[in-house]
């Protein structure tokens, strides 16, 4: 019998960070196109989508400790001697049915998390230095200076590009556990049911906890960008 496993807010989370990160590659790829198709700035949107990743990851982060149990860090984050036993089992055909992420998958989600902050905060400093004040700019690259904010930008891409190469092998490990291990994790992060153990032993908070804490880091981010010059 399937168990519920993953809340609401968690799934919404994972789904909405997948399609931010997707509007994040477009418009940066088109960042020196001045509108694209359906009249889009793509800086603007690139912005918002950055903005709203910050909201969303911080709204994660608090999740973390005032969340459901297996949203909470103290439920999933392990010490070494459990990383290392969970990969002398990586190579075994036979999946985990522990609830919620693994020592190693749990590796994977402070890493994204990590990368997912830092990101847009870099990205609000950013400015190329030969473009400065005509090329595309986060709203605080006057802040930073010509110099400073030139490193930001770099700095931003570099994070991007290490996050890209996270992001994959984030897959390829969710592609792994479903083909060798017959674990499909993707289903259920969809459903928010799986096959475990210890499923009693679950608590879910209130949806509407969540929608508070949303409401809270969206305002708080929506509100700094609204006093920025």
């Amino acid at each position: 019998m399937k168990a519920k496993v993953w809340d609401l807010p968690i799934r919404l989370f994972h789904v909405l960070i997948i399609l931010l990160v997707a509007v994040q590659w477009w418009t940066g790829e088109n960042l020196d196109k001045s509108v694209v198709a359906g009249g889009l700035d793509p800086l603007d949107l690139h912005i918002w989508s950055g903005s709203s990743i910050l909201a969303l990851v911080l709204f994660r982060i608090i999740w973390g400790f005032a969340g459901s149990t297996t949203a909470r860090f103290s439920h999933f984050l392990k010490g070494p001697r459990a990383i290392l036993g969970q990969l002398r089992t990586l190579l075994s055909r036979n999946p985990s049915h522990a609830p919620g992420h693994n020592a190693l998958g749990a590796l994977s989600v402070v890493l994204m998390l990590g990368f997912l902050l830092v990101m847009p905060l870099l990205g609000l400093f950013a400015a190329d230095a030969d473009l400065m004040g005509a090329g595309p700019a986060g709203p605080l690259s006057d802040l930073a200076g010509e110099d400073l904010a030139d490193d930001f930008a770099h700095w931003h891409h570099d994070a991007w590009e290490l996050f890209m190469i996270l992001f994959f092998i984030h897959i390829a490990a969710v592609l792994y556990y479903l083909i060798v291990k017959r674990q499909n994790l993707i289903g259920a992060m969809i459903t928010g049911r799986d096959n475990v153990e210890g499923a009693e032993t679950l608590r879910f908070r209130p949806l509407w906890m969540a929608l508070v804490i949303l409401a809270v880091t969206g305002g708080a981010v929506a509100a700094v960008l609204a006093w920025l010059p």
